[in-house]
């Protein structure tokens, strides 16, 4: 089973069914942090949404079964990745997705779409719970555990931390074989994680090299002494 990708959020005041425009993407950036902070945290513990990795997540006004069920559209062979599930809300809340009060509320939805459908021995729901309150309560401080190397004398754990302007700011942790913190060191802030490929580790010296692609041509490794 993968490990989840993404989730996104849309709207629609139509059934989410065959023959119907598919549900309307908008943006609320404080939602849109939230939720890609929530998918991050999910990711560190291996959270699996089973045989897909991308969720999204219709919120109506339309009657839906039970408030919360997979919408009624046919199994998409082109996007196997994804699936939709609708959440019916009222009025209210609908006209105001694209104001900070519907971050709470859309969060909520998330969560019982997760526990209800998706939660397993190997994570539960109070697993699913943490990690929801993580990404709403320490916002862009959250710390997720993103790339770790180990040598016979150090270990060194890179975190993120997802910004509210969508950046990322990576955080490297050296520890010694005792555990002891020998280096905290805030990286540059970046748009993407193109430059965060493979890591090399020596006795004195951390490099991370760049991920190998066309945008990171000529970009030099990050190099750290300590």
């Amino acid at each position: 089973m993968a490990v989840i990708k993404d989730i996104r959020i849309y709207r629609s005041d139509r059934e989410n069914i065959d023959g119907n425009s598919l549900p309307a993407a908008f943006t609320n950036k404080n939602l849109d942090c939230t939720i890609r902070r929530i998918v991050m945290k999910l990711r560190e513990g291996g959270f699996s949404l089973g045989d897909f990795d991308h969720l999204y997540v219709n919120l109506t006004i339309c009657p839906v079964e039970n408030k919360i069920s997979p919408a009624g559209r046919s199994f998409d062979r082109y996007h196997p990745w994804l699936r939709w599930y609708d959440a019916e809300i009222d009025r209210e809340l609908f006209d105001g997705l694209l104001t900070p009060r519907a971050v709470m509320p859309v969060t909520d939805i998330l969560k019982q779409i997760l526990i209800g459908h998706f939660c397993t021995s190997h994570f539960p729901p109070d697993d699913i719970r943490a990690c929801i309150v993580a990404a709403t309560t320490q916002g862009a401080n959250m710390l997720v555990r993103f790339k770790e190397k180990e040598s016979e004398e150090n270990r060194v754990v890179v975190y993120l931390r997802y910004l509210d302007n969508g950046h990322y700011r990576p955080l490297l942790h050296v520890f010694d074989r005792e555990g002891r913190l020998l280096l905290e060191k805030d990286l540059p802030e970046e748009a993407d994680l193109n430059a965060y490929g493979e890591i090399r580790l020596s006795r004195t010296k951390v490099t991370i090299k760049p991920k190998k692609n066309r945008l990171t041509k000529g970009r030099r490794p990050i190099e750290i002494t300590f």
